[in-house]
């Protein structure tokens, strides 16, 4: 029993955080246009002030993650390829929602919220560094999908891709904090209480649009390819990542976050970049909303294990 509260201690207040924020949408207290604004602000400031922040005070070092990156961007790889043949039975069209929405997590606010809560601090630091490395590989592979299985014939340009993840505010506020954190770089006190302020923002404010957002609705129109997508996404993707954690020999508390990064639902980007290169944006839509309402179970479930196998 205590182990069964400690998973939902720490999936439960995510999970009616977003209920929160679907609740208040449909009650029209919070408007399409509040949220829009409110996720351009996570984006780009307090989300960024959190990951700084967090592993600029965090005492664990980037060499002393090192396992745990390594074991992020192995699993992520091997993902690709299992992911790639479960899709095989998908019409050819469809092949890149569904493989994108099977390995591509929403690591920046679910991902992270869970880190923080099962591990404080500590957790989220290791999480923001692990996202780090994985959001490239999310990016690139994304794009090599859809230009593989583009039905409109669009061509993508590598350049600008590299420009866009070398402006994304979360990449440069890990890099920044790391650099930081590296050369010891005084910053006074006021600065960081500042920073303290907004990040704290950061977590509710994010999950209150998430929750907005949903459209539960477009469940009735799930397929089985969803279905396949969202089973792949939370039980494959973080069985895959365990494995490779405990090849590695990670440490406990490492391979929490290795979990809870790899169970959390399809990334909301998915459909975005799937309605802009021409990919079935329905297919995208239903994937993150299956999963998102699924991940509350199977996060759990598998956090009980895990700390039982621990």
């Amino acid at each position: 029993m205590e182990t069964l509260a400690f998973a939902f201690s720490v999936t439960g207040p995510i999970f009616l955080t977003l209920l929160v924020g679907y609740g208040l949408a449909r009650a029209k207290l919070l408007s399409a246009a509040f949220v829009d604004g409110a996720t351009r602000l996570v984006f780009l400031v307090t989300l960024p002030v959190l990951l700084f922040v967090n592993i600029f005070t965090a005492d664990a070092q980037l060499s002393e993650e090192t396992p745990l990156l390594l074991a992020g961007l192995l699993g992520t790889l091997l993902t690709l390829p299992l992911a790639w043949l479960a899709a095989r039975p998908v019409a050819r069209s469809d092949r890149s929602v569904f493989i994108q929405g099977g390995f591509r997590g929403n690591l920046g606010i679910v991902g992270i919220a869970w880190a923080f809560n099962a591990y404080g601090s500590s957790g989220l630091a290791q999480a923001a560094l692990l996202m780090a490395v994985v959001t490239i590989l999310y990016n690139l592979a994304a794009v090599t999908l859809f230009a593989v299985y583009d039905r409109r014939g669009n061509t993508w340009s590598w350049q600008s891709l590299t420009i866009d993840i070398l402006r994304n505010p979360l990449i440069l506020a890990i890099v920044l904090a790391l650099l930081a954190k590296q050369f010891a770089l005084p910053l006074p006190q006021i600065a960081l209480q500042t920073g303290h302020y907004l990040a704290s923002m950061t977590l509710p404010l994010a999950l209150l649009c998430i929750g907005a957002s949903l459209d539960f609705s477009l469940l009735r129109r799930s397929t089985l390819a969803a279905a396949g997508a969202c089973v792949f996404k939370l039980v494959a993707v973080p069985a895959v990542l365990l494995g490779c954690g405990w090849l590695l020999q990670l440490p406990p508390q490492a391979m929490g976050v290795l979990f809870l990064m790899g169970a959390t639902p399809a990334a909301t980007v998915s459909f975005i970049m799937a309605r802009a290169m021409g990919g079935n944006s329905q297919l995208a839509a239903n994937i993150v909303a299956l999963s998102t309402l699924c991940c509350i179970v199977s996060a759990s479930a598998g956090l009980v294990l895990l700390q039982a196998w621990l």
